[in-house]
C-alpha cells in the first residue's frame, strides 16, 4: 500500500519523493539510503530523493527545490519561465521571505519581502507574479532584454503597463538593486502619451459608450493652498474628482508624493480622488468606466 501512495505522489509531482509523503509512509533515514544503494531512487544536489532513472526536467528540479526550501516560490528566470517568457539559464532561482532559510545546494535562494499580490499559481507552482517577475529581474539583465520582454508580454495581453508601474511604485525602493533598470525599461516602453485634450477626449467618449454620466470639466478649487487648483473632471453630486495622467513615466515618477499631496487635501475638503493613465483608457477601457459608474452611485447613496 505504502508502495503504490509512494509511486502515484511521485507520478503527480514529476519523479519527486516528497518529504512528507515520505515520512506519511514511515520509511525511515536507513531504508531511504538502502532505495538509492540499489538504484530505486536518488538524491538531487539539494538533498530531495527522485525517482532513479527519469530525466531530471525543470519541473522535477523546481518541485525539489520547493520541497527542500519550505514557504518559497520560483522566481527570477525561472517565474519568467514558468510565465512562458524566453529567457535563459538552468539554475532554480526561489524567493523566501526574510528570516526564512537562506542557503540550499543547487539552488538560488533570494530573500525579498514578498506582499500578498506578488505570488500567484502557474502550471501546479507557486511562482511570482509576472509584475513582480519584471522587478526581480532588473537585477539579472541589461535594460534592452529587459524591456523586449516587458514588451512581448504587453502585446499578448499578459499584464498591463499599468499594473508592471504599480509593482515598480510598491516594491521598488531606493537602493533596491535592479530598481533603475526597471525605471529605464518601463521609460522607454511608455512612448508618446495623447496631448492633455486627446486625453479628456477619449475619457469622455468612453464614458459616452459606456452611458456612464458626464461631469464637469476644468473645475477649478480654492483649497488646493500651493497646488493647482483646477482639476480635469467633476461630479458634484458625487462629490467625485477625476484625474487623467498623460506625463511620461518619468514625469509621473517624479511628481508621485505631489499628487498624493493634492489628493489628500482633496479628502481634507470631502472630495474623493480617482485617477486614470491614459495606458488605463486604451488598455482596460471597461475597467475605467466600472470605476466611476461604481463610484458615483456610490458617493450618491452615501450624501
Amino acid at each position: 500500500m505504502h508502495q503504490q501512495r509512494l509511486t502515484r505522489s511521485a507520478e503527480r509531482n514529476h519523479g519527486v519523493l516528497l518529504p512528507g509523503v515520505l515520512d506519511q509512509a514511515g520509511l525511515s533515514a536507513k531504508q531511504r539510503r538502502t532505495r538509492v544503494q540499489r538504484g530505486e531512487w536518488r538524491r538531487l544536489p539539494c538533498g530531495i530523493l527522485v525517482v532513479a532513472g527519469l530525466p531530471e526536467t525543470f519541473e522535477m528540479r523546481a518541485t525539489a527545490a520547493l520541497a527542500a526550501v519550505r514557504g518559497a516560490c520560483l522566481s527570477h528566470q525561472c517565474a519568467a519561465a514558468v510565465h512562458g517568457l524566453e529567457v535563459h539559464g538552468s539554475a532554480i532561482h526561489v524567493c523566501v521571505r526574510p528570516g526564512r532559510v537562506s542557503r540550499c545546494t543547487g539552488v538560488v535562494v533570494h530573500r525579498s519581502p514578498l506582499g500578498p499580490g506578488d505570488v500567484t499559481k502557474r502550471s501546479g507552482f507557486p511562482v511570482t507574479t509576472i509584475e513582480r517577475t519584471f522587478i526581480d529581474l532588473g537585477a539579472q539583465m541589461p535594460v534592452r532584454r529587459l524591456t523586449q520582454l516587458m514588451r512581448s508580454s504587453l502585446i499578448v495581453n499578459q499584464t498591463t503597463f499599468d499594473r508592471v508601474e504599480e509593482a515598480y511604485l510598491r516594491v521598488c525602493r531606493q537602493g533596491r538593486p535592479g530598481s533603475s533598470t526597471v525605471r529605464d525599461a518601463l521609460i522607454a516602453l511608455d512612448g508618446q502619451p495623447p496631448t492633455e485634450s486627446e486625453l479628456e477626449a477619449m475619457f469622455v467618449d468612453l464614458l459616452i459608450g459606456a452611458g456612464v454620466p458626464l461631469p464637469q470639466g476644468q473645475v477649478t478649487f480654492e483649497w488646493a493652498t500651493g497646488e493647482t487648483g483646477r482639476v480635469d473632471f467633476w461630479y458634484p453630486e458625487s462629490r467625485l474628482i477625476v484625474e487623467l495622467d498623460g506625463r511620461r513615466f518619468h514625469a509621473r515618477l517624479a511628481a508621485y508624493e505631489r499628487d498624493r499631496r493634492r489628493d489628500q487635501l482633496a479628502l481634507l475638503n470631502r472630495q474623493t480622488t480617482v485617477r486614470f493613465t491614459h495606458h488605463q483608457l486604451v488598455d482596460t477601457p471597461s475597467h475605467v468606466t466600472t470605476v466611476v459608474r461604481s463610484l458615483t452611485v456610490q458617493q450618491n447613496r452615501v450624501l
